[in-house]
């Protein structure tokens, strides 16, 4: 299912950003994009994503989590499925715009990529810094990096989370990994940018002392990344999503290291919402994800950032009409975050996109 492919985003008007500060120039130096994840299993709604990609973005982002670990261990071909899903996702972008690859080994332990072989047994139960599973990885990684020719490349997804749900040891051995891969990348493709993202939707809702903890572990990486890359989805962030206060945060916590940002995944919900099973409420609006825009745009806009990825560009109440019996009902949590309603009618946040959008690209 694509939607297996996700990731795992309070008012936000207590800070008043005007549109027209954030009009003061015609240009802007960050690429905008999303993922062209469709809102419907129809070819219709592909279409339509490719579409509305092409016309509003300058960048595609590709996420792709798990691994062929068996085929990268033994040297076999991709299976077809995956090669042929490939192909859909790369005929999405443009000729003018760039290309974000993610990919990750897993979020605690190895995890498959979807229709291909059981993992070996060589690999079953093996640490990430077990010097196999790294050969294995990297492996990979240059075998998508051939695949995509991305022009940025995440060789992790959300990795703070390791430490958060799976402890220090794993995450020191997923540490071992990061390094091992990124300085063969490197030598390999020096003009590429590499790096790992971090979910600062979940940083910030722990405080004190365990903030600091999550903060100081996802520094170990920090040398060997490129950008500082985040996830950011406000609704998450219960309790806690003040966005002026988070963007500052990231830029008090993470300005010292002197890198460009990216928004690799982001989006607010425009609806309220609320689980069926576990009661959990998500009170979205049009006006709070039209505020967090405006924020979101105009911290890109003021600060060193390469790009912007908005992760669901349409809401996919009709796609998820017909898989909801066969997926985690957490994955509902984002059906209401496009930029487009689930009839295709564009929302308040879209004008503020399309504003930016329409400057001229340094």
């Amino acid at each position: 299912m694509l939607l297996l492919r996700l990731t795992a985003a309070c008012f936000l008007g207590l800070l008043c950003v005007s549109l027209p500060a954030a009009d003061k120039t015609s240009e802007r130096a960050f690429r905008m994009g999303f993922t062209g994840f469709p809102h419907d299993i129809t070819l219709h709604a592909v279409i339509e994503a490719r579409k509305f990609c092409r016309d509003n973005g300058d960048i595609i982002a590709h996420h792709i989590e798990g691994v062929a670990w068996t085929e990268c261990l033994q040297n076999k071909p991709f299976p077809k499925k995956r090669l042929i899903d490939w192909k859909g996702k790369k005929e999405a972008g443009t000729k003018k715009g760039k290309v974000y690859l993610a990919i990750s080994p897993g979020r605690g332990s190895l995890q498959l990529l979807e229709d291909c072989q059981p993992i070996a047994k060589e690999l079953q139960g093996k640490p990430y810094d077990d010097p196999l599973v790294m050969k294995t990885y990297l492996a990979y990684c240059r075998r998508m990096i051939e695949i995509f020719d991305p022009d940025y490349l995440a060789i992790g997804i959300e990795v703070n989370d390791i430490y958060k749900d799976a402890g220090s040891d794993v995450w020191k051995a997923y540490v071992g990994l990061h390094k091992h891969v990124y300085k063969a990348l490197k030598r390999e493709h020096k003009d590429l940018p590499i790096f790992a993202s971090a979910t600062l939707h979940n940083m910030l809702v722990v405080r004190g002392k365990k903030r600091k903890e999550y903060v100081d572990a996802f520094s170990q990486i920090m040398p060997y990344c490129d950008y500082v890359a985040v996830s950011y989805y406000p609704f998450i962030q219960a309790g806690t999503t003040e966005t002026d206060k988070a963007l500052r945060w990231l830029s008090d916590s993470f300005g010292k290291y002197n890198k460009p940002f990216a928004f690799v995944e982001t989006g607010e919900a425009a609806q309220e919402l609320t689980l069926p099973s576990s009661g959990q409420k998500i009170s979205g609006t049009a006006e709070k994800q039209r505020q967090f825009m405006i924020q979101l745009l105009l911290f890109a806009e003021t600060h060193d950032t390469k790009f912007v990825v908005w992760f669901i560009h349409r809401d996919y109440d009709a796609m998820w009409d017909k898989i909801k019996k066969y997926v985690p009902e957490v994955f509902m949590v984002w059906r209401d975050c496009g930029l487009l309603d689930e009839d295709g009618k564009q929302r308040p946040a879209f004008s503020i996109w399309e504003k930016y959008f329409n400057k001229s690209l340094k």
